[in-house]
């Protein structure tokens, strides 16, 4: 099976989409930028390429259009061209000028912890990637990284020598008509990753709840719920007018207690059968707090995070 992270799209002629998702944050926090290079076909077979850009300290967002043609990604890497700009691995290249904006520079990754994954568990899905016929497809690529340069908007500078980013992606025909699905990797206490998403779940003419969820702090502490190895999901309470959810996650290795807040937003455009006109709002300012405690109830680990990404769309 190809590496989620790598391009999938195999000439699908309509209802299909692929974008890669990467998160920016400065080193003093102060700024937050999200950046999402994709393409999409529509149910009437019209191709073309994008790029998001969304900009947390205003909440303004952009969609900047290309034709097809301009789009290339490789299917035995991480590596992904639209027009001029250029995304992979190790970092980015931005040279955009579009009527709607401009938006230019270059970004270094280093220090990269990546998503653990198997031959039987590809991606943070588990099983459920090798089930055809989803509706999204979602994989965690980087879980953190370090980030060193700058990036130009529309004349505005963001300075992000010595700051934090996180890569996944997704792809497949639509994101899920509800769902929520949070990140979180800039806790207070030390250095450590938390990725959380529920959906109701579409195959075969019905639906089912399905969720996953990843913690680690990159010193022994590693922990893995998810539908597909039993793990149960309680207290679930989600209020999208206030933007806010919270639960309780139990599973083989004991229990995570969670909450989150939005905090700000801007809105981003999603697929519906591979056409890009959805709208839905992301934070990538929420507020995250988490508490693991293994088999015995003890506590081995307690933080909030700050600048984690996350949506709610019901």
């Amino acid at each position: 099976m190809r590496n989620p992270a790598y391009l999938q799209y195999q000439g699908k002629n309509k209802r299909y989409f692929e974008g890669w998702y990467f998160k920016c944050i400065s080193q003093d926090r102060q700024h937050a930028i999200a950046l999402i290079p994709g393409m999409a076909v529509d149910p009437d077979g019209q191709h073309h390429a994008f790029i998001q850009v969304i900009n947390a300290e205003s909440g303004q967002t952009w969609y900047f259009e290309y034709p097809f043609e301009s789009f290339f990604a490789a299917k035995d890497q991480l590596d992904i061209q639209v027009d001029k700009n250029y995304f992979n691995r190790g970092g980015l290249t931005l040279d955009i000028h579009h009527p709607k904006g401009t938006v230019s520079g270059q970004l270094v990754f280093s220090q990269i912890r990546e998503f653990p994954v198997s031959w039987h568990t590809p991606s943070i899905m588990g099983p459920f990637q090798f089930v055809p016929g989803m509706e999204c497809y979602h994989a965690v690529i980087h879980l953190a990284h370090r980030i060193d340069g700058q990036i130009v908007i529309n004349g505005q500078v963001f300075d992000f020598d010595g700051g934090a980013g996180y890569l996944e992606k997704d792809y497949g025909r639509s994101f899920p008509q509800t769902y929520v699905w949070l990140q979180a990797s800039h806790f207070d206490n030390r250095e450590a990753s938390f990725v959380f998403s529920r959906a109701r779940i579409p195959w075969l003419g019905r639906e089912f709840p399905g969720f996953f969820a990843y913690f680690t702090d990159f010193q022994g502490i590693t922990t893995r719920f998810a539908t597909y190895n039993r793990s149960k999901l309680s207290d679930w309470q989600v209020d999208a007018t206030n933007g806010t959810f919270s639960g309780i996650l139990k599973g083989p290795a004991g229990q995570l207690k969670f909450s989150a807040q939005m905090v700000g937003g801007g809105t981003l455009r999603a697929p519906v059968d591979g056409s890009m006109h959805r709208e839905i709002i992301e934070s990538i300012r929420a507020t995250v707090q988490v508490e693991l405690t293994d088999r015995a109830g003890k506590l081995i680990y307690e933080g909030s995070s700050t600048e984690a990404g996350m949506e709610i769309s019901l």
